[in-house]
């Protein structure tokens, strides 16, 4: 099968390769020109592109059976609110626009903040409960993006919490350091929020099972058998292991504040195979005064 990945990040790449090993035919893109070189071993054919140049996605999406989404927004280029609503929506909606021109079968990488804190209730989030957080760029550009890959019958969306272990990616508390040191120490997420994680090769691994199940819809991706501590108990627990101040939480991204359900996708087999990165600083969290 020919595929389309937009976005050669860190799953992008893993992705691709992962899918040419099982006879896949893969065609990756860059925003980089520099990158090209760089990108060649891991796919079939590399594309300079960007996602809301939709003649160039067209071009590069001639004759593909399915395309891949796994472009994210870069933190850094969204310090402020009018920065969120314009890289979110370009970076999002425009190349998932994009892609379901030019294509029937799609998988997009969409993440938990659809949810918001997840409304009224406790009954465990499943794919069936309402998004919400409709003003939160960093929310309404991932429903808008969804909506698009859900316009075609052969849509599929894997939402996913906060990814984490990529080649180079930061540490929990090199997190907390950005934090302090681009945002003033503040964290723009609520306290109360469950900090759900993922890992991202657990992330190659639900797309490369979307792909080979054929897989189309909704599907929460996350350990389905664990409940996470808070942000504030997990993010106060590194910072007091690591010597660092606690962070000041501004609760202006909302994140689900109860059990997200899995259940659907791990029907279909699926499985994360990481477990809690901060489990550790957890067994040693300084008891409250």
């Amino acid at each position: 099968m020919r595929i389309l990945i937009l976005g050669m990040g860190h799953v992008g790449k893993a992705l691709s390769s992962r899918l040419r090993e099982q006879g896949h035919h893969l065609i990756g893109t860059t925003t980089t020109p520099e990158k090209t070189e760089s990108l060649k071993p891991f796919a079939d054919e590399v594309v300079v592109l960007k996602g809301h140049e939709s003649d160039k996605v067209a071009a590069a999406a001639a004759d593909v059976e399915l395309i891949v989404v796994t472009v994210a927004p870069n933190v850094k280029n969204t310090r402020t609110l009018e920065e969120r609503h314009q890289h979110y929506q370009q970076t999002l909606v425009e190349t998932c626009a994009s892609a379901a021109a030019c294509c029937d079968k799609l998988i997009f990488l969409s993440s938990f903040s659809v949810y918001g804190d997840g409304g009224e209730g406790n009954a465990p989030i499943t794919e069936e409960t309402p998004t919400s957080n409709h003003e939160e760029p960093s929310s309404l550009y991932y429903q808008q993006a969804e909506q698009k890959i859900l316009s075609r019958t052969g849509g599929c969306v894997l939402r996913f919490p906060d990814m984490y272990g990529a080649p180079g990616d930061l540490s929990f508390p090199e997190r907390i350091k950005l934090a302090h040191s681009y945002f003033g120490g503040k964290a723009l997420f609520g306290a109360d929020a469950l900090l759900y994680a993922i890992h991202f090769e657990d992330v190659v691994s639900a797309v490369a099972h979307a792909v080979e199940h054929d897989l189309s819809g909704i599907f929460n991706v996350c350990d389905n058998e664990r409940i996470p501590a808070t942000n504030a108990r997990v993010f106060d627990a590194i910072c007091d292991a690591e010597g660092l101040t606690r962070l000041e939480f501004m609760n202006q991204i909302k994140a689900p504040n109860r059990r997200i359900s899995a259940a659907k996708i791990y029907r279909t087999g699926y499985r994360v195979a990481h477990g809690d990165p901060n489990a550790a600083y957890l067994k040693k969290e300084r008891a409250p005064a």
